[in-house]
């Protein structure tokens, strides 16, 4: 027994000593990537700054038009919290990327699949006047539940953190300047209200949730996630518009969403946010559509934040529309991916799930790349009425969606 006893001990000994060596690697691993991807902007002049039209797409997402490689000019989209730049395989291909080496731990997508991903390198990536040496992309290849969502190419935080960038939505003026110094930011930022390491720990105020502590997210299409504390605050003093999420078959979330909060960031006033629970992710997280709503400054952790001079009417909406549905994509499929409960669109006989094959008789574009931009929903968002023809069990069928209380509003007038 002694034996048997010192054997198990020796071999858990190892199995210790295993874990806490590739543990140290792996810390190891990330410091010197993050310490590389620092070296892409390594080349960039200590008095650089250069102004440009502010990119937004239709989903709200902020972009920078680039030059990768001398040879192909593309739109990039900024993710604040990606730990590396994303990129379809055959984007990688087209811009002539390197391999360069696989991650050497494991990647969980938003749909909890697991991948050891490759890095691809990029020799220059030409934004206006600045370039980028080297940039690191992770390749992501069409098993992964990621690439119908991913249309565009993603500038990660391993990039974007060391330089800095201003947001001014009320002049749709956008300016990259280098961090070095600290002349080029107190200018850039004068009239401005610093939030230290404000991208990561967020500290906004409403009268119905007290104070909140979130992540800014560029990558996230949403106004305002909220986790599960938050949400048993909010129920008790406004009632949600609640709508089922589908995530996959046999699998959905209920979702509360709260409209027409008005929350406060460090003395700047942003008004009619949406407030969204969502407990497939339950963490707190403002998104793209809120950054929309202020002029913002990002500067490595820290954010610098400012009061518009208006707030007009918003081009991207958070929330699900007046029809009460959404739809989207699921792996290789268009598809009908949320509903109001009780709304016009689950009362017309709609089920999370079925499969898209029109809308509007044809009149509005419902193929992946359409869905995954954002101009499907834009359309769905602004209609009064839809038309909605599914594949379900294998036959097709068509829907008559209504709002309606709006046409009853109307038609009073």
């Amino acid at each position: 027994m002694r034996k048997l006893f010192r054997y198990i001990i020796r071999t858990l000994l190892v199995l210790l000593i295993c874990v806490f060596s590739y543990f140290v690697y792996i810390v190891v691993w990330v410091h010197n990537f993050n310490d590389g991807q620092r070296k892409s902007v390594e080349n960039v002049a200590p008095d650089f700054c250069q102004t440009s039209q502010i990119i937004r797409d239709t989903n709200g997402y902020f972009g920078v038009i680039a030059t990768i490689n001398g040879r192909y000019m593309d739109t990039l989209l900024l993710d604040t919290q990606a730990s590396t730049s994303l990129a379809k395989h055959e984007s990688l291909e087209k811009y002539k990327a390197e391999y360069w080496r696989r991650k050497p731990m494991p990647t969980f997508n938003m749909y909890r699949q697991v991948y050891f991903s490759k890095l691809y390198k990029v020799r220059e990536i030409a934004i206006g006047n600045c370039n980028l040496d080297g940039v690191v992309f992770t390749s992501v290849p069409k098993d992964n539940g990621m690439y119908n969502s991913l249309y565009r190419t993603v500038l990660g935080r391993t990039v974007i953190e060391y330089l800095g960038w201003k947001f001014d939505m009320d002049h749709g003026k956008m300016t990259m300047f280098a961090l070095d110094g600290e002349e080029l930011l107190q200018r850039e930022a004068e009239g401005f209200i610093r939030v230290r390491d404000g991208v990561n720990n967020l500290h906004l105020y409403s009268e119905q949730t007290d104070t909140l502590e979130l992540m800014l997210d560029l990558g996230s299409n949403y106004d305002i996630v909220i986790d599960k504390s938050v949400y048993e605050k909010l129920r008790m003093r406004l009632t949600p518009r609640l709508y089922a999420n589908y995530r996959r078959e046999g699998l959905t979330d209920t979702v509360a969403e709260f409209r027409g909060v008005t929350m406060v960031c460090g003395g700047v006033v942003i008004p009619d946010c949406t407030l969204s629970y969502i407990p497939s992710i339950d963490r707190n997280v403002a998104g793209n559509i809120f950054a929309g709503k202020i002029n913002f400054i990002l500067a490595g952790d820290d954010l610098y934040v400012k009061q518009r001079a208006g707030m007009p009417q918003q081009t991207v909406c958070d929330g699900l529309s007046p029809l009460g549905l959404r739809i989207g994509v699921r792996g290789d499929k268009v598809c009908v991916t949320a509903l109001e409960v009780d709304g016009p669109a689950a009362k017309s006989g709609l089920r999370l799930g079925d499969k898209i094959a029109a809308v509007d008789n044809g009149m509005a574009d419902a193929g992946i790349m359409s869905v995954s931009s954002g101009k499907l929903e834009r359309h769905i968002q602004q209609a009064d009425s839809l038309i909605v023809e599914i594949e379900r069990d294998g036959t097709r069928q068509i829907f008559y969606i209504n709002n309606s209380q709006k046409l009853a509003t109307t038609a009073g007038r």
